[in-house]
């Protein structure tokens, strides 16, 4: 087991005064349960761990929230006293098969304040919509975990060096990078791509020595393991329909969600739009998709201006994108990120890092920007909003990567910063931006994909 940076997020719950319910959302086998445990491990409280879905008989004192009878028989199947003074803590796992426990949160909180409680499932938000139950509004906190990014990687595999040699770099100092170091990490981004952020594969890779082979059987594994899933929540949509809607999904990551796209996705399938849609709906609810969304971008926050018809995917994972597309390791390593499969690879990496900067109490949510179509310019792969400020985030491939769209942002905007990704030493340099007759002077902050994350610290620079 390896740690994560939400592990930090619940010893810092447990330890605030005012402390609510706490609700851990993620996509299945993102390790949730392990980061309760781990945390807890570092805790001055006993963990009392309950398995809902091994226990259905719990069900209706969930739904009567009795919690005296509740407690006493989940200290029964413990084995152990629950203490409500803070020396316990309840920890409700696959809550999704007992979707009252989310709703008797509210009287946790109400009633047994001084207890803390810690409730997760991987499909809850399917089964909270479809049995209406109440929601326990104000009464709940929320943390949203994904995937490893990629300094969590670092860690958990060893590359402790590297890791502290990437913490070294400020934006003074980011340009003096030597060629070796800068091409060891871009090494250990294709590994990391490779891999993906996924607990069990990373796992897998430190038990084989990082055998591709090895690691792409756990990723295809899990990704059926998802497929799996769809007979859970099917809904009015029968599990095959709905594969096929997942794999047309897998096929267009990256690229703008068009009528024509959604039309050829659904026609694969015999199925239709509307049908489509439901899927999304459910494919987003289980959080194996993120649907970035296109924002005007003329203020803060970002989704208070969005159009819903024009946005993009992502999945979950990038080391399990390349296992569900089908894309040979070697692709991987042989050329640059943004080289490898059209630049589709090096976009989700970007998306993926992007996720993982905004602290757990965020459901991370990601923007994008694109032109009018009588502009005919290219899409601004990413917005990235940091305090009340936007910036463009490009990913291009290189020296010679067109940055029109760039342009056309800045000088639309007025924007005086924006950053570009890809494989080239870091830099920052002053350019004037044109287009449609305005100009515009800004910096372009020039970063590798292993400094994404710390973006945040090199823009407050």
């Amino acid at each position: 087991m390896f740690s994560r940076s939400v592990v930090d997020e619940i010893i810092q719950w447990y330890h605030r005064k005012e402390r609510k319910p706490l609700v851990i959302r993620g996509a299945r086998q993102v390790g949730k349960t392990t980061a309760v445990r781990l945390a807890s491990a570092r805790l001055p409280a006993d963990l009392i761990e309950i398995n809902l879905e091994r226990h259905p008989e719990l069900d209706s004192l969930f739904r009567g929230y009795k919690l005296d009878e509740l407690l006493f028989n989940v200290a029964l199947i413990a084995g152990r006293e629950i203490k409500t003074d803070g020396s316990s803590i309840l920890f409700l796992d696959e809550a999704q098969a007992t979707p009252a426990a989310y709703s008797c949160l509210r009287y946790f909180y109400e009633e047994l304040p001084g207890l803390p409680v810690i409730l997760t499932g991987s499909l809850l938000d399917q089964v909270l919509r479809d049995d209406k139950l109440a929601t326990p509004v104000g009464r709940v906190e929320h943390c949203y975990m994904g995937p490893l990014g990629f300094e969590e990687f670092l860690s958990a595999t060893g590359y402790e060096e590297a890791l502290a040699s990437i913490g070294m770099l400020t934006p003074s100092t980011m340009h003096m990078v030597p060629d070796s170091l800068h091409e060891e990490l871009l090494g250990l981004v294709r590994r990391y791509t490779i891999i993906g952020g996924m607990p069990s594969s990373v796992q897998v890779a430190l038990d084989t020595g990082f055998s591709h082979a090895e690691i792409l059987r756990g990723q295809t594994e899990l990704v059926q393991a998802y497929k799996d899933d769809f007979a859970k929540y099917a809904g009015s949509l029968n599990a095959l329909k709905l594969s096929a809607f997942f794999n047309g999904m897998i096929a267009g990551v990256g690229r703008q969600f068009s009528h024509k796209m959604a039309n050829d996705i659904a026609g694969f399938t015999s199925g239709d739009y509307r049908q489509l849609n439901a899927a999304i709906e459910r494919f987003q609810e289980a959080r194996l998709f993120h649907r970035v969304l296109h924002s005007s971008a003329d203020t803060v926050p970002l989704g208070g201006e969005v159009k819903t018809r024009i946005s993009k995917f992502l999945f979950l994972d990038v080391g399990l994108l390349l296992a569900a597309q089908g894309i040979p390791p070697q692709m991987v390593t042989g050329a640059p990120l943004e080289l490898s499969n059209r630049g589709v690879l090096a976009e989700q990496f970007v998306g993926q890092q992007l996720l993982t900067l905004k602290p757990g109490y965020v459901d991370p949510t990601l923007f994008y920007w694109h032109p009018p179509k009588a502009e005919a310019q290219a899409e601004i792969d990413y917005l990235f909003e940091s305090g009340s400020r936007i910036y463009p985030v490009e990913v291009k491939s290189g020296e010679r990567g067109s940055i029109k769209s760039l342009h056309a942002f800045m000088v639309k905007k007025q924007a005086s910063l924006a950053v570009r990704v890809s494989s080239l030493k870091p830099s920052r340099q002053k350019l004037l931006a044109k287009s449609g007759g305005g100009r515009q002077p800004f910096t372009l902050l020039d970063i590798p994909f292993y400094l994404l994350g710390r973006l945040e610290y090199l823009l407050a620079e």
